[in-house]
């Protein structure tokens, strides 16, 4: 997507000047610009309504693919559905957005356009203006484009749910040891894949793991047992053994009686 022309981010931008006041007051505006207008606001509009969608799904902690927003037939009027995904797509590449990392500080997202603009006298023919993306991240994979808002979802949830979109068990038990281990850090109980979005049975992890053993691609996942004989799993990469094995004994064993 990046290497897409700028000129994908919407309707052909205006020029400034041309929009500008003459100086009795009256706009030089001509049918051509205005109709440009019309155009550029429809589709700010429309991305507006898009971006509202991914924010209201993160909040209820699900992921968005693009392609929802052709099923959802929201591409504004004269509009192909492809074409408007890929515009608003390169919209957000090309301005300010949020890095697919954990979230520093306090975010928030932006309200949607229409509570922005409620009570003013806005009219059809002034151009709006631009959409704030700066609390959404887009994540490449092999079965689409997802999107959230990082101030809406963490970034852990959002790499679990992205992670099952794209049917990868292995994956997504790698991408969870390895973000853990990284990010916090500690390593992972397997009591955590009992939870949403994995829901597995104990059994059912200790089979993937075994999975990630076999493949000889991930040497750096271990697993340690705490003096309760309780799994954890850490990454190498990140953790030493001698770290993997003490964080494991405090999470599952000391913390629980230290509180």
């Amino acid at each position: 997507m990046q290497e897409q022309s700028k000129e994908l981010a919407g309707p052909a931008s205006l020029d400034n000047e041309a929009v500008a006041a003459a100086p009795d007051g009256a706009p030089e505006v001509t049918p051509e610009e205005l109709e440009r207008i019309h155009a550029q606001n429809a589709f700010i509009r429309a991305m507006d309504e898009a971006l509202t969608d991914v924010r209201q799904r993160s909040y209820e902690g699900k992921l968005t693919k693009s392609s929802r927003w052709r099923k959802l037939a929201l591409a504004p009027a004269g509009m192909d559905g492809r074409a408007f995904e890929e515009q608003v797509l390169t919209y957000i590449e090309t301005h300010e957005h949020a890095e697919d990392t954990p979230a520093m500080g306090k975010l928030v997202a932006p309200k949607p356009l229409a509570v922005q603009l409620e009570g003013a006298d806005v009219s059809p023919d002034e151009p709006l203006p631009e959409l704030d993306v700066t609390d959404l991240v887009l994540i490449f994979g092999k079965k689409g484009i997802y999107l959230y808002s990082k101030a809406l979802m963490s970034h852990s949830f959002a790499h679990a749910l992205y992670q099952t979109a794209e049917n990868s068990a292995v994956a997504t038990f790698v991408d969870v040891v390895r973000s853990e281990s990284k990010n916090y850090p500690r390593p992972v109980s397997i009591g955590s894949f009992m939870n949403a979005p994995y829901l597995w049975a104990k059994s059912k992890t200790l089979e993937v793991f075994e999975q990630v053993q076999q493949s000889g691609s991930f040497d750096d996942i271990h697993m340690v047992r705490t003096s309760m004989n309780e799994p954890y799993f850490y990454s190498t990469l990140y953790l030493s053994d001698a770290q993997g094995k003490a964080l494991a004994e405090w999470y599952g064993v000391e913390k629980g009686m230290n509180p």
